[in-house]
Formats: C-alpha cells, sequence, structure tokens
C-alpha cells in the first residue's frame, strides 16, 4: 500500500507534527509513505532529509498520483477548498480527518473514509456526513516524548505557552499575555515557543505582544527534534505548560508535554478536555476565568511542590497507555484498509446540498460549491489546453459533483462532456464519481 499524506500548509503546527511523525511509521512497518504540501511555510526548515516531501499545486498533485500510484491519500478536512477530492477520480481512495473543523461538505459523493481526530469532532460532524464518523485520537512518539531525570534542575520554575501566536481566536496568546506580568513579579520564568515571533504577532495581537516582549526570557521557535528537551527542562524546573486556547481539535502539544513529566494548566473547552485530566495530574480551568485568578492559580498550583511531584509522575503513564503514536497509526492503517465505507442511511448527502443551496444560503454555496467547484474546473481547462487529459477529465468530473450548477452555462458543459469522453481520459483505478 502506497499512501500520501497531504497537508494545505508547512506551517509549525499540530497537523504537520503528526504527518511528520507518522511517516516514518509507516515506513518501519513496509508502506510507502510520502508527503506532499501546497503551500511552503515556516516548518520546511525542520523537515527530515529522510523523507519524501513535495511541494505543489492540485494538477501536481494529481501527476503525482498517477506517476507513482498511490493508493490512499490521507488528507485534512479543511482542504477542501483546495479541490483534494479530485485524488478520488485518479484512483486513490481519499481518507479525510477534521483536526479542529467542521466543514458540512464531506460525504461518499467525495471520500472514502471520515475521522475526527477528537470525540466532540467526529460526533459534531456526524450529522453532516452520510459515512460513519471515525475517531483516532491524535498520538505522540512516547519513544522520543519522555521524561529524562538526568535533567539539571533550574530555579525559579519555567511557565512555558507553546503555539501559534498569530492564530488569536483559537490559541488566545492575548489570555497568556494578561498573566504573564504577574507571574513574572512572582519570579517565575517565562518562556515562549512560538514560531513567528513578536513582529508578526505584533501586528494582530499588538496588546499582547507588547505586554510579553518585557516580562519573557524568550520568544522563538524550538527544532522538532529538541522539544522533548524543552519539556524535561520545564519539568525539572517545577514548572509547566499554560494553554490558553479556546478549543482544538486534540493539542498536541499538551499530550508531548504530558508524555515528558511537564504538567498541564488549560482551559476546560472542547479538545484540551479531551487529554487533560485532573485525575492524572494536570489541571483544568474554566475558560473564562479572570487574569488574576488564572494567574493565582497558576502560581498555587507551582508552590504545592508535594503535588507538583504527584502530577509529574500520573501524567507520563496516562499519555503513554491512552495516546500513543503507534496506536494511532494502526488505528489509521486499518481504516485505510476498510475504506470505502459504506453509506449510513441517513439523508445527509441531501441535506449536505439543501444546506449549500444557493436558493437557501448563498454565502456558504459560494464559499463550499461555487469556488472550489470553479476552480476545479479551471484548472481541468487549463490541463486540457496542455494536452492532459486524464487529470483534465478527473479535475471536471470533480466539478461537478463539488458543483453541478456550474454546467448549467454550455462552455462549461461542452468542456466536460469533451474531457469525459476524451480516449485518453480513463483510469483503470478511478472511483466511480456521484453526483447528489
Amino acid at each position: 500500500m502506497k499512501i500520501l499524506l497531504v497537508n494545505k500548509e508547512c506551517t509549525m503546527g499540530g497537523v504537520e507534527t503528526l504527518m511528520l511523525a507518522l511517516a516514518p511509521i509507516y515506513k518501519s512497518e513496509g508502506y510507502h509513505c510520502e508527503i506532499f504540501f501546497f503551500k511552503h511555510g515556516p516548518m520546511e526548515k525542520y523537515l527530515p532529509v529522510d523523507c519524501t516531501i513535495h511541494f505543489g499545486d492540485l494538477p501536481d498533485l494529481l501527476r503525482l498520483i498517477d506517476s507513482k500510484g498511490f493508493d490512499v491519500v490521507h488528507a485534512n478536512s479543511t482542504d477542501w477548498d483546495l479541490g483534494v477530492s479530485a485524488v478520488r477520480n485518479m484512483g486513490a481512495k481519499l481518507v479525510v480527518t477534521a483536526h479542529g473543523w467542521i466543514v458540512p461538505t464531506w460525504t461518499s459523493a467525495n471520500c472514502d473514509a471520515f475521522v475526527g481526530c477528537s470525540k466532540w469532532l467526529a460526533d459534531d460532524q456526524q450529522p453532516l456526513t452520510d459515512l460513519p464518523a471515525k475517531v483516532v485520537l491524535n498520538g505522540v512518539d512516547v519513544d522520543k516524548f519522555k521524561p529524562n531525570e538526568n535533567t539539571a534542575a533550574t530555579s525559579p520554575p519555567i511557565v512555558a505557552w507553546v503555539g501559534r501566536g498569530t492564530a488569536v481566536e483559537q490559541k488566545r496568546i492575548d489570555k497568556f499575555a494578561a498573566i504573564a506580568p504577574a507571574l513574572r513579579r512572582a519570579g517565575v520564568q517565562i518562556r515562549l515557543v512560538e514560531s513567528y515571533g513578536a513582529e508578526k504577532v505584533a501586528k494582530v495581537a499588538p496588546k499582547a505582544a507588547r505586554a510579553l516582549l518585557p516580562v519573557v526570557d524568550f520568544w522563538r521557535a524550538v527544532h522538532r527534534e529538541d522539544m522533548p528537551g524543552f519539556y524535561q527542562e520545564v519539568a525539572a524546573s517545577g514548572g509547566c505548560v499554560v494553554s490558553t486556547s479556546s478549543f482544538e481539535g486534540l493539542p498536541m502539544t499538551l499530550l508531548e508535554a504530558q508524555a515528558c513529566g511537564c504538567p498541564v494548566i488549560a482551559p476546560d473547552v472542547l479538545g484540551v478536555n479531551e487529554c487533560v485530566d485532573p485525575a492524572y495530574g494536570s489541571v483544568l480551568y474554566e475558560f473564562q476565568m479572570q487574569p488574576e485568578q488564572l494567574a493565582s492559580l497558576v502560581l498555587e498550583t507551582l508552590n504545592d511542590t508535594k503535588q507538583m511531584e504527584w502530577r509529574r509522575k500520573t501524567c507520563v503513564p496516562y499519555v503513554r497507555e491512552q495516546f500513543s503514536m503507534k496506536r494511532m497509526a494502526q488505528q489509521y492503517l486499518r481504516i485505510y484498509r476498510e475504506a470505502p465505507y459504506s453509506r449510513r442511511k441517513n439523508l445527509a448527502n441531501i441535506q449536505a446540498r439543501a444546506r449549500l443551496s444557493p436558493f437557501l444560503n448563498w454565502g456558504d454555496y459560494v464559499a463550499y460549491r461555487w469556488s472550489p467547484g470553479n476552480d476545479q474546473y479551471e484548472a481541468s481547462r487549463k490541463l486540457a489546453e496542455l494536452g492532459e487529459w486524464k487529470l483534465a477529465s478527473a479535475l471536471a468530473r470533480t466539478a461537478l459533483t463539488t458543483c453541478p450548477t456550474l454546467f448549467v452555462k454550455p462552455k462549461r458543459l461542452t468542456h466536460l462532456i469533451k474531457a469525459v469522453m476524451h480516449p485518453d481520459s480513463s483510469t483503470s483505478r478511478s472511483h466511480t464519481t456521484t453526483c447528489v
């Protein structure tokens, strides 16, 4: 089985981290695995040299699948707007995982399996799809992320914030900025592992950047290979990782920290509360807690040294037993083999069309149907001009599934018929495209 892991951007995020961790596990199991990104990004300089990684647009993706014969493409649910569903018309199975956002378009008409990286995502997506929404919890490489008793203890304790500071609405770096001065006055070291830097964060959260700059000990990216050592140092200092997210899919950073024996203080919000459990050493707080109260909670937690020792010991087996990367990889491999899954007997396909109908919801119709469908059509037309009829046909058929109303225009309908009927358009591995 040949597997291609696909994502929109090569950013410093959890999805990219999972892709880079899954690829070597698949290879160790005897499967061929490569990675494809649509856009370059800051994580590019940290990509491993022993993994085959591609960058390109949708036609490049289809050419790659055609030339190498990938059996499975595993994509992010938010890649819908990039037209990734076209891979099915090149003969590959498409497995889609939701990592934090609900996308109301994925059904058996355009993918073969749908997965949520947490229970809340699968539950919220299930009414929108006729496929069974599977749950595969994010996993951590527990052979890499583990405690190190030899890490030298530092003083005072370190409080770390790890995430994308530019994703203000989700990561809420402003909430951390509101408590950082109080933590600093209490003598705590403050470290930000954040890849975009103060200058870029200041453009979207200027007040937060101004509050943080005078009090942080460092604010920079940390190489992926150095993250276990970072968490181990925080743990050895008697410190913790603090999260201020408004929601998460299932946060890799919090799992990795706990796997290294570093307790977590995090909000009781979707995704976070599926992997941060007070019974296993970490702390949950109400998201609406005022900054003064949150700062006091952090300091009180750190000052209880006996309880902190218990937290460090308890959070490690919790992650190792429930969130290992190998467990996650085996669950995905089973889904790859079992797909395509049978349609559930519900009206999800019809309801999806109704929800995104131009007559009932013009804005969502344009965003989720017309725009990606038109992009697929335009790409098909350009490929036809280049004589790449197999790819042109795949994209034209995908555009029909994505947005049938595009083809009320005779010019587009003519192209569709020509692309589908062209003698060079067939692929022996193609799925049957259903328009519903």
